[in-house]
């Protein structure tokens, strides 16, 4: 990188032996497609390949100003280290002599379909299961992003663009637009830094209504704050409206650092199990919010679950649940009545006795059965209660006529076959020969062993805070602390970093919940090669301090790093980054000073 700080492009773009027209000597810019604050990006063909791009060009007013421009072409620089089938990809970048201003231009993929925002405006609020599809698709660009070391500070539904959208949404269909507030993690979003604001006046730029706490305040930008953000995205995909709608963009700003997190579900019913999720990634402390974008991922694909064929809407499910309550009940012949589910062609509850359950184990017709067929089997249910009755009360009547009869007396002792215990034998007649033996008692009924109680299913928390606050939560919830993982990280020792299951799955009470925290350590990033400034930021979020040895400019290149790339140290140490010194100017040109020649020892001159 040159000692001032620009960035280096691609090949000299003054393009004075090539056609003026075409940018960086290579795109013909054809219709624009947008505009905003600081540039506008047209569609354009790369006359090498025939492809069609996006070219994106500062607005000219602002080219002027060098550092305007070098910080323009670094949205180039920070994207080329991220490579990911859901972040746009920069094709090439460079200046360009507009007419005898130069204007530095980006070249990046040309990607069709709305934005979020004209899609919900077109549509509406989208469902839960499309809303988590675009948070996974957008997670996924941000943690390939967060790994890079960058993080990109304007997440909004005018930064995701949804190609292919006229199906349901799916993860795959999401594009991540417009880095170009994006920068090192650690970093402050002010406008002494970005294009957007008045230079000098450390005024805080971004989008108010999707701006993390941090960021309205000016304090260092990690990658939980694009967290935030994501879920603020959730909450508009949701709703249809900006978590904080305000009249001023103060207003947004100063409700983003003091308003509680809002709950989807006040406006958007269906969207219930997403509320912990959205207001613990929009916790006001960072420290309070998931830590990366994989466990805010798996955290919203157990409340719901990724969007599957047969989970998008318009699929066709089966009608398994009544199935299989039916088969449950016809299965239980006993001389108990059972309350039989629902079913699909008759909308009364059916209340069958063991005699008649057999009939409710035939065979049910077509789905699309008439109120005919249904009356006919209401019918044919009361027929066979009846009737099962009239046979219940013939055969006890014989049964005891039978049990009378000297003849049959015999007959009567034998004892009946039964599922469970057999009844006792009749007994002998005795006495006189009048007597008549008494009446058998009816045989016990079938017996069927109560089934366990189910057990009681307990939502899994939303752990985070220390190791203490985990294990006290999951005590107030009637679970169990299980296997306790250390991992290192940025944060001091003891602070939950993830948990399994998942919050919101639901699981037996009494169960372990296994956790992972961090050990208090972490090791030293590589960043021998960055900037002093892009090096410094990394290690910050690393979780240590930093030490610059000789002081130097922040563009100034990092050649090595004390302790060693890699080396464990524990959280808060300090880290020593070694610049390269200051080059020795060149002397001036011209030809060098004459060099007398030396004279031999014992000669005159």
């Amino acid at each position: 990188m040159p000692a001032d700080g620009s960035v280096p492009v691609s090949e000299d773009r003054d393009e004075r032996d090539g056609d003026s027209t075409l940018v960086g000597a290579r795109f013909r810019l054809e219709e624009l497609l947008g505009s905003g604050g600081s540039a506008a990006v047209y569609r354009a063909v790369d006359v090498r390949s025939g492809a069609e791009v996006a070219v994106k060009v500062l607005h000219p007013h602002l080219c002027a100003d060098a550092a305007a421009r070098d910080a323009f072409l670094r949205e180039a620089e920070r994207v080329r280290v991220v490579t990911h089938p859901r972040i746009v990809a920069v094709h090439d970048a460079g200046l360009h002599d507009a007419g005898g201003v130069v204007q530095p231009w980006i070249a990046m993929d040309l990607v069709q379909g709305p934005t979020l925002r004209e899609h919900v405006e077109r549509v509406g609020p989208l469902a839960p299961v499309e809303a988590v599809a675009v948070l996974v698709g957008l997670l996924d660009g941000l943690e390939a992003a967060h790994r890079a070391g960058v993080v990109h500070r304007d997440i909004s539904p005018q930064n995701i663009v949804l190609s292919g959208s006229d199906g349901p949404l799916r993860p795959d269909a999401v594009r991540i637009l417009d880095f170009g507030l994006a920068d090192a993690t650690g970093r402050r979003t002010t406008g002494a830094d970005i294009l957007l604001a008045d230079r000098g006046s450390g005024s805080v730029v971004g989008n108010a209504a999707y701006m993390s706490p941090e960021q309205a305040q000016g304090l260092p930008v990690r990658s939980v704050s694009d967290l935030y953000q994501a879920a603020a995205v959730l909450y508009f995909a949701l709703t249809g409206a900006p978590p904080f709608p305000r009249a001023t963009t103060e207003q947004a700003m100063r409700a983003h650092v003091a308003a509680p997190p809002p709950v989807p579900s006040v406006l958007a019913p269906a969207a219930r199990s997403l509320d912990r999720i959205v207001t613990k990634a929009m916790a006001k402390t960072p420290a309070h919010r998931f830590r990366d974008a994989g466990e805010l991922r798996a955290a919203l694909t157990s409340a719901v679950p990724t969007p599957a064929a047969s989970a998008l809407p318009g699929a066709e499910s089966e009608p398994e649940a009544e199935t299989a309550a039916i088969a449950e009940a016809t299965a239980d012949r006993t001389g108990a009545t059972r309350v039989l589910a629902r079913t699909p062609l008759d909308g009364e509850l059916s209340y069958l006795s063991a005699a008649s359950a057999a009939s409710a184990a035939s065979p049910v017709g077509s789905a699309g059965g008439d109120a005919h067929s249904g009356r006919a089997r209401r019918r044919s249910a009361s027929g066979a209660i009846a009737a099962a009755a009239v046979v219940t009360v013939a055969v006890l009547g014989a049964w005891v006529a039978a049990a009378s009869d000297p003849r049959t007396a015999g007959a009567a002792q034998a004892p009946r076959p039964s599922v469970s215990t057999p009844p006792p034998s009749l007994p002998t007649p005795t006495g006189t020969p009048d007597h008549v033996p008494a009446a058998p008692s009816p045989p016990p009924e079938e017996t069927q062993e109560e089934p366990p109680p189910e057990p009681e299913l307990i939502d899994v928390p939303l752990l985070h805070g220390t190791l203490a606050d985990a294990e006290a939560a999951l005590r107030d919830a009637g679970l169990v602390l299980g296997a306790v993982l250390r991992t290192d990280g940025a944060e001091p020792a003891d602070r939950v970093v993830r948990q399994d299951p998942a919050a919101g799955v639901r699981i037996e009470r009494g169960s372990a919940v296994g956790i992972t925290v961090t050990s208090g350590s972490n090791s030293v990033p590589s960043v021998v090669g960055h900037s002093l400034g892009t090096a410094r930021a990394l290690v910050e979020s690393a979780g240590f301090s930093v030490q610059v040895t000789p002081v130097a400019d922040p563009a100034a290149a990092v050649v090595a790093v004390e302790p060693v790339v890699g080396t464990v140290l524990r959280v808060g140490v300090t880290v020593t980054l070694v610049v390269r010194p200051p080059t020795e100017p060149e002397p001036p040109a011209g030809p060098p000073p004459a060099t007398p020649t030396p004279t031999p020892t014992g000669q005159s001159p």
